[in-house]
Formats: C-alpha cells, sequence, structure tokens
C-alpha cells in the first residue's frame, strides 16, 4: 500500500505446539497538508499479504508449511455478537443476505464504505471470504490465525479491522473502518499480530498470550459475580424468553418470590449453594425506547423500589437497557431530534427494525416502516445524557448488572455533528456508559454487553453475548433460508457458542445466552435442550436461564436433575472441538478423558472410533489414549456399527475414555 508503511518484529512465545508470533505494525506515510490528511472516504486498506510470507515468518521449521497446503476451512468471527460465528468448509462461502427487511443488513455488515477493490477483486465479491477482529484458516488441525490488536495496546484506540481472504490466489487483505478518520504522518493505522497453532487448545493459548495481557485489569471487577473456584463462572435468571417483553411488576415479583422455592437449576445449582446469582428485567419496564424511566402503567412501584426487593431476596438486581437507540415516536427524541445520527442528506441513519419500536409511516417515521434510530455519539450533550443516564440506573435505581444491548448501532456511520471517526465516539460513549464499577454504596456493578461491536468494545466490555439471541425454537426457516446470520434460534446461537469458544477467558467472558429446561411455551425437544444446557456449561462461563419458577413441574424437576448431574460427572474439565463442517462437531477434553460428537445440522453423520482416538491423542497427548481403548457413551445420542459411530440430528453425544487391556 503506497500510503502505509510497515514494520514487523518476531517473538518466540514459548507456548507449546505454537509457531513464532509475529507483531505487524501499519503506519501512515500517504500525503498531508499542513500535518494533516484529508478524511478518509471508505474503509482504508492497510495490507495485502499471501498465506505463504506468513508462514515464512511463523514457523521457523519450514517443513510444517506443507500441512498449511491446499483448502482450508476459514472463521472470521462476525463484526458484532449477532453475526455468524462458526466456520466455513473448504471450498464454502458464507452466503449472501436476502435482504427482505434492508434494516437488518446494519447488523451483519461491516460497517462504513467498502473499499472499491482489494486483491485485484471488488471488496463485495462473492468469492471472498471476509471477517473481522480475529480470523483463523485451519488445515485439520493446523491453524494460521491473524489477531488484530490496535484496540487495546499502548494505549491507543485503532479502528476496527476486516480481513479479506481469497481462497483460489492464497491472499490475504486488512482494511479498517477509517471512515471520517484524519491522520498525521507517521500515525499507527492498524496492529495485527500473527501465529501458527498446532491444535485447538494451542489456538486458545496463543490467543491468551495476545489478549490475555489485559485480562486482569479488564476481568477483575467482576469477580464478585464468580460462582466457581477455578475460572470466572457468572449465573442468572432473567424475563426475556419465557415473558419477552410482556412484562409487569406483578408478574416479576412472582418470579422473584418463587425462584428461591422450586428445584429449579438457578436455586439447585447456585442459590442453594450460597453462589452469587443475578435476576434481570429485561425489555418491557421502559415507559420507551429513549424514555428510560419506568413505564407507571405496568411498574408502579418505580425501579428504585423493584432494585431493592431483588436485593433483599439476596440476587444481584440486573437491568436491560439499549443506551444509544431510539424510537422517533419517544419523548425523548421529539426534544432532541438534533441528537439524532444523520446521512449526508440530512435523514436520520436508521440502526434497524422492530415492530415495537418505531412507527410504520408518518411525521415520526422518517425511515423505512418500524425502524429504530441511534444517537449522534459526537456530541458532547449526548454523551453527558449517557452519563446522567448511568447515574441513574446505578446510583439512584442501583441495579448492579447492566445489560447494554443494540451497542452496534453506536459505530454505524453518518455525518456527525462534529466530523471525525465513528470508533472514536464509540470508544468514548463505552467508556462513560462503563466506568461506574462501584455504586455509591460501595457496591460492585457490572456491564454485559449485547450487540457488540466485538473488537471496539471488548476492552471496555468484557462480559459480553457471544451470539446471536438463541430461541425457544430451533431454528426460524424463513431467515435461514433467506441467509440472515443474525436471527434468533437455538442452532444459530449455538454455533456461535462453539465458534467463539477459544476467545473464552481471554478476549471475552462469554455469555451464550439461556439454557431452556421447561415444557411449556417450547418446541424443543429434550435432546435439544442437553445440547444447549452442555454446549454454554463446557464452551462458555455463563448459565442464564429465564424458565417460569412459579409453574415449575415435575417433569422440568427430572430433567434438571439430568441436567445438574452431568454438570457435577463434566466439573472441572476444559473441552475443545474440531469442525467436521459449518454445522458437526468432534469435541474432546483435555485430560484425555472424554470426547464426543455434536450435530446441529438436519443429517447424521459418522466418525470412525480410529478418528476419534487421534485426534483426542493429538490434543491432549494421553499415552494411554491407543486402539485399545473403550468408548462408554455417557450420553448415546448415536447408532454404532463396525467402530462407527453415527450422530443423529440436533444432538450430542459424550463417550467416557476407558483403558483397554
Amino acid at each position: 500500500m503506497r500510503d502505509i508503511e510497515q514494520t514487523r518484529s518476531v517473538r518466540s512465545a514459548g507456548r507449546k505446539n505454537c509457531g513464532l508470533f509475529v507483531d505487524f505494525s501499519f503506519n501512515y506515510n500517504g500525503p498531508v497538508e499542513n500535518g494533516f490528511s484529508s478524511p478518509d472516504k471508505e474503509n482504508r486498506v492497510a495490507a495485502e499479504m499471501s498465506i505463504e510470507s506468513l508462514l515464512d515468518v511463523c514457523l521457523p521449521d519450514s517443513s510444517k508449511k506443507k500441512m498449511f497446503s491446499g483448502d482450508f476451512f476459514f472463521y472470521g468471527s462476525g463484526w458484532q455478537s449477532w453475526g455468524f460465528g462458526g466456520e466455513l468448509s473448504p471450498g464454502e462461502h458464507l452466503k449472501k443476505y436476502i435482504p427482505l427487511v434492508p434494516q437488518w443488513k446494519q447488523y451483519i455488515t461491516f460497517p462504513g464504505k467498502w473499499p472499491s477493490r482489494v486483491l485485484g477483486k471488488n471488496s463485495k465479491s462473492s468469492s471472498l471470504l471476509r471477517g473481522q477482529f480475529v480470523c483463523y484458516l485451519r488445515w485439520k488441525n493446523n491453524y494460521l490465525v491473524l489477531c488484530s490488536t490496535g484496540a487495546f495496546e499502548n494505549g491507543e484506540t485503532l479502528p476496527p479491522v476486516q480481513f479479506y481472504v481469497d481462497r483460489k490466489s492464497r491472499n490475504i487483505a486488512v482494511s479498517v473502518y477509517s471512515d471520517g478518520k484524519i491522520w498525521q504522518r507517521g500515525e499507527t493505522v492498524a496492529r495485527l499480530c500473527v501465529f501458527t497453532a498446532e491444535n485447538y487448545f494451542a489456538l486458545k493459548d496463543g490467543i491468551n498470550l495476545v489478549y490475555g495481557s489485559c485480562e486482569d485489569s479488564r476481568f477483575d471487577y467482576l469477580r464478585f459475580l464468580n460462582c466457581s473456584d477455578e475460572n470466572l463462572k457468572f449465573a442468572g435468571w432473567e424475563s426475556w424468553y419465557n415473558h419477552y417483553a410482556d412484562i409487569n411488576e406483578k408478574l416479576i415479583q412472582e418470579d422473584l418470590d418463587f425462584l428461591g422455592k422450586t428445584e429449579n437449576i438457578i436455586n439447585r445449582e447456585y442459590t442453594g449453594k450460597e453462589k452469587p446469582v443475578v435476576f434481570q428485567v429485561d425489555d418491557g419496564w421502559e415507559k420507551g425506547l429513549g424514555d428510560w424511566d419506568a413505564w407507571k402503567e405496568r411498574f408502579p412501584g418505580g425501579m428504585t423500589n423493584l432494585a431493592s426487593s431483588i436485593s433483599e431476596k439476596g440476587y444481584v438486581p440486573g437491568l436491560w437497557i439499549a443506551p444509544f437507540i431510539v424510537d422517533m415516536r419517544s419523548d425523548f427524541a421529539q426534544s432532541h431530534k438534533d441528537w439524532i445520527l444523520r446521512d449526508k442528506k440530512g435523514k436520520p441513519v436508521a440502526a434497524g427494525m422492530n415492530f415495537l419500536w418505531g412507527g410504520s409511516f408518518g411525521a415520526n417515521q422518517p425511515g423505512a416502516p418500524w425502524s429504530y434510530f441511534c444517537l449522534d455519539l459526537s456530541r458532547d450533550e449526548v454523551v453527558s445524557y449517557l452519563d446522567d443516564l448511568m447515574e441513574k440506573v446505578v446510583n439512584d435505581w442501583f441495579f448492579r448488572y447492566i445489560k447494554l444491548d443494540f451497542m452496534f448501532a453506536g459505530m454505524i456511520y453518518g455525518k456527525f455533528a462534529n466530523g471525525g471517526a465513528a470508533y472514536k465516539w464509540y470508544d468514548r460513549a463505552v467508556k462513560t456508559v462503563t466506568k461506574r464499577t462501584l455504586n455509591k454504596k460501595g457496591e460492585r456493578v457490572a456491564y454485559l454487553g449485547c450487540g457488540i461491536p466485538f473488537e471496539s468494545s471488548f476492552s471496555n466490555l468484557p462480559l459480553s453475548r457471544i451470539g446471536p439471541d438463541t430461541k425457544e425454537d430451533w431454528d426460524v426457516g424463513y431467515l435461514s433460508r433467506l441467509h440472515f446470520t443474525a436471527r434468533t434460534g437455538a442452532k444459530p446461537n449455538l454455533q456461535s457458542t462453539l465458534g467463539h469458544s477459544f476467545w473464552d477467558q481471554s478476549i471475552f467472558i462469554n455469555d451464550p445466552d439461556v439454557i431452556f429446561l421447561r415444557y411449556e411455551n417450547i418446541s424443543l425437544d429434550d435432546n435439544e435442550k442437553l445440547l444447549i444446557a452442555l454446549v454454554n456449561r463446557l464452551f462458555a462461563s455463563q448459565i442464564m436461564h429465564s424458565d417460569d419458577p412459579v409453574d415449575f413441574s415435575p417433569a422440568e424437576a427430572d430433567f434438571t436433575s439430568t441436567v445438574t448431574d452431568l454438570y457435577s460427572v463434566l466439573d472441572g474439565e476444559e473441552f475443545g472441538l474440531v469442525n467436521y463442517s459449518s454445522e458437526t462437531y468432534m469435541i474432546f477434553s483435555k485430560s484425555g478423558r472424554y470426547c464426543g460428537l455434536i450435530n446441529l445440522s438436519e443429517k447424521p453423520f459418522t466418525v470412525s472410533k480410529e478418528e476419534m482416538i487421534r485426534q483426542v491423542n493429538e490434543v491432549s497427548g494421553s499415552a494411554y489414549v491407543n486402539e485399545k481403548v473403550e468408548l462408554e457413551p455417557l450420553i448415546d445420542n448415536i447408532v454404532t456399527a463396525d467402530d462407527l459411530y453415527t450422530s443423529t440430528k440436533h444432538t450430542i453425544t459424550i463417550f467416557r475414555i476407558l483403558e483397554g487391556e
């Protein structure tokens, strides 16, 4: 790149099964006038490089390069937490969203104006793979990992990165969302760290080395929520996935009263063992989107009394809020129309679509039907308003677990009142809304991010949802056929929970969303519910629950016992995985004591005993794992024939590995 100067340093990390770690810095070296460039009009391309050139510097043993030949699996993370978070198989590309709802493109599309061409192609070409923040290419158990490190190193706040990968030419381009940014010569545009890993656990160790240096300072304030003697693990109940937005004070109070009276999983596994538990009131409490006060008809006692009632029951009071978005019909929007982000033509910028958050047409709907809009975070008065809002939530109402939702809206590009780049204004706003980690009573306060731009948020929101919303149904068929990867559903949620699992305890404390154990108001069967409950426990760090504690049934009690018994058996085991396709997985414990299969697809898939043993051997190094071992089903959802194991659809199977004679 003519306007970019590249520097590179190489370090040995001393990590088993990892190659060298290569740190890149890309600095602006283009034209300036009076010391400054003109504002970027689109995403800036910072680098183009080949896979081979990266392997040359990452692998001191050149003989290992042959393990990285041919096509590869690709993981691209998604730019915000609702995007697709799984792997694509060799030859596979992510299918383009058919925009039945155009506003939803904001959820899954890296923001700003993409560069016109990268790697000699249109940047929107379907032949290019695209990923953001952390990406990897995988050949069997061998990973080439690309990490953007500009969001926390050296006190800098750099623009988020998008990677473009061409399977055919084996070339990679790096661009940054810098639209509106004015550069000084020598200023850093992007920082990357690239390394190789020889199995899943080496990948996880490498990520911990790259991002874990800041984990103590980021994670420490969350320790008051910890339910575990080892890693940070959190738990709680939330109102959303049973009541959705149809809540009121009486209903919430009943749930609060009964949560500690039945053998539900929260009481049985956490409260009953005197572990901290969150009780979170989700969407539906507020007067309107932007009018962040209690809806008096629903919550006549007000929010301070509600938080106090939760605290008196021994729970950490939690509250949902979406501070960066507004319904144009709200009193707030009507009083502060100039605070809404505008485009170049002066029209409000839509952040998305929700039937409850916008009118279908008329004077108070300046966009497509049911659009909602975002605040202009460049305005000082908007940031002051956000500061006052969080002061009210934390120090007037005394909620201590704040779910900050739809945060991606703060990164949408528009004609900012004060110019500049979205990532700078977003960083300032997020620091403002998360700065209260102690309330005026001296109690700890935690923040959960949801719908967050991963790269621009992880430093300030280390506890985060890492996938789209789950659902009491397996999938939403018509949205799947539209290739809308941010759709709600158990399946797309599980793909992201599994795909992002190697981030857990390094980049984020991963929140996978809720588990379901109920039998009413649900279409998931027992196999699907068990799959969700185990994936969330084994591959993430927060167990949330939404089932109705008032109507807790004997059948639910029995199923809860099944789940908690399995939790006890597998407690202390660290699990990893490898994809066979974007929907099928082999899983294994680091100890070498367990292995298994996960099948999210609609068809059975088959793995041989020999392949399972080989995989466990490679990642665990357990000397006794050989062809003589026996695989004893702990959870049996397979058909076995001639040492072939066929996993049925929507299931998890786990084997205990027994030493052979």
